[in-house]
């Protein structure tokens, strides 16, 4: 999840996400004494009387990870190492690797091959869905957490690794990769019946460049009208948020932000130049829409660019500020809150209970739809081999209401979008 837009004029760059909102910002203020003080003699005193191994530098790291604990869910800290990571993947979306989505396998503790990503070297190496990935560089992953087997398939561009691969009805074979640099696709689109395009943006790390390549592919296909689908995009780069807002709006406000210091007070507009066709505009949002996806929906709905369709967002409306520390370690801390142009926060908070974005068209789906509808998306991934079956008929209502909105804008009628709003179990009596 390539460059990054600064935001001030300083330090560079303001990001949003669920659980990670980022945003740089400059000039710390003098530390109290009493709180370093009574720091700094905690650890004397655990370096010199405890019993056994603590090294310093890691008991410092888990004091910092117990400072922002007590903050929100959305203060963390990460070391040099985790940040590097954080930042390639889930912001930049590009890492050095092989090119393989893996999924753990509780019943033999390996993990096994979702699908290989085209143009990768797992590609070219014929490496298939439903292959058991069992050694790495020799030495066996079984029952390894998934994030460590990962970590260890992952590389420098250049460099190599071997896997040792089962696959059903072959004995066991070595694999020799040569990692290359790995673009996470974040973009995927197709065209349905009657001009209308279907673009689903599955997290704002910087894609931008995805999404136009593919809305240029629409264009020649005779777009005519759009459908954004943002449904369990936890959001990314605030900075690229804006960027896909700016294809739709060509001036005013797209969002604000607010905080404690003059700095954190930022107001993003669209700009002339490079806005898309008025195509009608339907935008597909639910309950894991968030943070920086909330921020486009909203300003497509405060600007009436575009009809939001499903059910209300998250409600994620802050935002975080990472702030390097000296040995290039990151501490990150909620500094602002975000407002849609009406000036409106979605963030959700204990007692508050108008938050998030209502959608125009409320459609909801069962947890059971949901699933359904993601294991249509997890088919799609696979490029390579046999795709897994769906499972059974599925229709998905929300994009169904979202299609007719555009088709009914086209068409000059009223769209005839049925609510959708099913029973909810109550909760058990005390």
């Amino acid at each position: 999840m390539s460059v990054i837009v600064a935001l001030l004029p300083s330090l560079g760059v303001v990001l949003l996400a669920v659980g990670f909102g980022l945003g740089w910002m400059a000039g710390v203020r003098p530390y109290r004494k009493e709180p370093v003080v009574k720091m700094a003699a905690a650890l004397d005193c655990i370096e010199k009387r405890f019993y056994g191994e603590a090294p310093s530098d890691q008991v410092v790291d888990a004091g910092v990870r117990g400072m922002v604990a007590r903050l929100d869910p959305y203060c963390d800290y990460f070391t040099a190492k985790e940040w590097k990571e954080f930042d390639d993947v889930q912001l930049k979306g590009k890492f050095g690797g092989v090119g393989i989505v893996v999924e753990a396998d509780p019943a033999t503790g390996y993990v096994t091959v979702v699908t290989p990503l085209e143009d990768t070297p797992a590609f070219s190496a014929d490496i298939l869905p439903g292959d058991a990935v069992r050694e790495v560089d020799g030495k066996s992953i079984k029952g390894m957490p998934l994030r460590d087997v990962i970590q260890r398939i992952k590389g420098p561009p250049g460099t190599e690794v071997k896997l040792t691969i089962l696959r059903k009805g072959k004995e066991p074979f070595v694999v020799t990769l040569t990692r290359a640099l790995i673009q996470v696709r974040a973009v995927k689109a197709r065209m349905l019946e009657g001009g209308v395009g279907y673009v689903r943006v599955s997290d704002f790390t910087e894609m931008m460049d995805q999404f136009d390549a593919e809305v240029r592919k629409l264009r020649g296909q005779g777009l005519k009208a759009l459908v954004l689908d943002l449904r369990f995009n936890h959001g990314g780069l605030l900075t690229e948020c804006v960027k896909l807002a700016d294809r739709f709006l060509d001036d005013g406000p797209i969002v604000s932000t607010r905080g404690r210091s003059g700095d954190d007070a930022r107001v993003f507009e669209a700009e002339k130049g490079d806005t898309l066709p008025p195509w009608p505009l339907a935008v597909l949002v639910n309950e894991a829409t968030a943070s920086a996806s909330e921020i486009f929906a909203g300003a497509m709905k405060d600007r009436g660019r575009g009809v939001l369709v499903g059910t209300r967002t998250f409600g994620k409306g802050s935002v975080q500020t990472p702030f390097p520390l000296p040995d290039g370690s990151y501490l990150k801390v909620t500094t602002a809150r975000y407002y849609t142009p009406k000036g409106v926060s979605v963030h959700r908070e204990e007692g508050k209970k108008a938050f998030g974005i209502e959608p125009d068209h409320i459609v909801e789906m069962s947890a059971e739809e949901y699933d359904r509808l993601k294991a249509g998306w997890n088919a799609e991934r696979v490029v390579k081999g046999e795709a897994p079956k769906e499972p059974g008929e599925f229709t998905d209502l929300q994009l169904q209401a979202a299609v007719e909105s555009v088709r009914a804008a086209l068409e000059g009628r009223p769209a005839k979008v049925q609510a959708r709003v099913l029973k909810k179990d109550k909760a058990p009596e005390e």
